[in-house]
Order: structure tokens, then sequence, then C-alpha cells
């Protein structure tokens, strides 16, 4: 407990104001067991993926969103799988997903037909789908994937506190891979209207305030001893590496993977306190269709052993 009188951070007063989201307690019992299946077993990497929302009803007719698909954190899930870890994703809800992320919807009517008493995948669409088919199946069967959505701002932070905790006691086994899109400013609670904001109101002015940054804590309270990957989009090249380089010195976690929105498909730059070193898809693998995240994810994979020996 805090002693009397002292100062509440920043992010303590956020989670004292913020009511935790519908389901938080199952959640929480779902990544305590979920991280406890796995002890000795395989290490754990948790995901997070897509973009958050910021209410400006609390029952919510409208919002601020961050606009994320959610493509990064679904295709890296899939590559830290097949190397054996076991993984928390905690996306927002209907964004890109591992597995179902190959399907395209649009081709589902086409690719069914008539089959004895059930409608089945035509010959050509089930030699493509068997393989993503049985990839999940394994996956499932050993229970190394565990689903959580988020919508809003406050769902995707505690959900994000929580899981951190819980695997911090699975230290240094555990890895955050933080590549959701987090708002920046979001509304405090006894700022939200209580129901629909009518337009026979007028112009709508709305003030935002900025979310606490919520590495400092997530580093230095709740998982002090986890490999902490973040990730930094920039517009700017010549920004790029000066902005990494300063989130690092001021959260003082492992590292950032720093992207330049123009060519984050094609490649990324990694960032520590001793060097920053540039990963970026030959002609060969772009012609062989490898994604920039495989080559992420085999690195980040490599520098976490390096940290458990260590």
């Amino acid at each position: 407990m805090k002693p009397q009188g002292a100062v509440m951070e920043e992010w303590e007063k956020y989670f004292a104001e913020t009511p935790a989201p519908r389901g938080y307690d199952l959640a929480r019992a779902q990544l305590e067991g979920f991280c406890q299946q796995h002890v000795g077993k395989n290490p754990i990497a948790l995901v997070t993926s897509g973009g958050t929302t910021v209410p400006l009803e609390r029952n919510t007719v409208r919002f601020v969103d961050n606009f994320s698909a959610g493509t990064r954190g679904a295709a890296s899930t899939e590559y830290f799988l097949s190397h054996g870890y076991a993984v928390i994703f905690i996306h927002r809800e209907k964004s890109v997903t591992p597995f179902l992320r190959h399907l395209d919807p649009s081709f589902l009517l086409d690719a069914l037909q008539e089959g004895p008493g059930c409608l089945q995948l035509s010959a050509t669409h089930s030699a493509s789908v068997r393989p993503i088919w049985l990839n999940y199946q394994r996956v499932k069967s050993e229970g190394r994937i565990l689903w959580l959505t988020f919508t809003t701002l406050s769902d995707y932070l505690w959900l994000l506190r929580a899981a951190t905790q819980c695997l911090q006691q699975r230290a240094p086994k555990a890895l955050l891979y933080l590549a959701a899109a987090v708002s920046d400013f979001y509304i405090p609670q006894d700022k939200i209207s209580e129901h629909k904001i009518h337009t026979s109101s007028g112009p709508l002015t709305v003030t935002l305030q900025l979310v606490p940054k919520m590495l400092s804590p997530l580093v230095s309270i709740w998982g002090p001893e986890l490999f902490v990957v973040s990730f930094k989009l920039e517009t700017d090249e010549k920004k790029l590496i000066e902005k990494a380089t300063e989130a690092l010195q001021k959260y003082k976690h492992d590292l950032v993977i720093g992207n330049l929105l123009q060519t984050r498909r094609e490649e990324v730059t990694f960032v520590t306190e001793k060097e920053s070193s540039l990963l970026r898809l030959t002609e060969h693998q772009k012609a062989e269709k490898i994604e920039i995240e495989k080559l992420i994810v085999d690195e980040v994979v490599s520098r976490h052993k390096n940290f458990i020996k260590y």
C-alpha cells in the first residue's frame, strides 16, 4: 500500500478512475490458467494487436478510433507458434487474426459446393485451406494459444496489466510483443456523456487528455524481469532512430522495432541501447512471398533466448 498522503501516479489514477471491462475477472482467470499450463513447457509470448477505440459516450454510439488492421500481430503470432511458443493473443475485436487471415471471405461462397447431405469445399480450395487448418488444429490440441479481445482503450490497458503481471511469474521465459496501436488520448470517465450525444446540442467540442504512459509501470513494476519489445511507427525517416532511442532511454525496456509507414511491409529497424540494425526483405524473399514478420520474429526469438541465458 502507498504511504498515507503519497502522491498517486498518473497510471494509478487512471486505473482507480476507470472501471474494469465486462468479463475482466474471467479473462484474468483464463490468463492464470494458461500461464500455469505452460510452466516448465513452452516459453510464452504476449502479442497485442489491432487498434484501440476511445468512446465519446458510455452507452457508446460514437468513438475515436486508432486505426490498425492487426496484420502484423496476427502474422507474428503464427511465427511465434512455429518456434514452439505458447501465445496470449490480445487483439481488437474483428481485427485480423492468425490462420483466418489467409482466407479471403469473398471467396467462400464460390469455394463451396453441394456434397452428400452437406456443403463442402471444392477440391481446389480444400487443397489450399487444408495446411492452414491442420496447423490450427495442432496448435489448438496443444493448447498453445489464448485468444482475448478488446475494443476500447480501457479494455486493452486492463488486459495488458493483468497479462503482464501473470507473465512476470514466468520470467524470464516470457516476452511481451506490443504490436497494438494504442491511442495517445482519451476522455476520463467523469467527462464522458452517459447517453448518445444529440445534434440538437449544436457543434461538438471534445477535449481529449493524454493517456498515462503505461510502458513505465509495465517495465518497472508489472513485469520487471520480462523481455519487452515495443514498436515505433514514424513517417519521417530522420526521426525514426531518434524516437526509438528516446523510448528506450525513457522506459528502460529491451527492444524497440522502428518502422516507417511507407516501408513497414518490407523493412524494420531493431534499436537497443547499444546498437541499431536494419532488417530488410531481399528481392528473392519478396519473390518467395516471405513476410517481414517472419524475419522479425526469428530475430526476436534469438534475442529472447540470449536474454534467458543471462
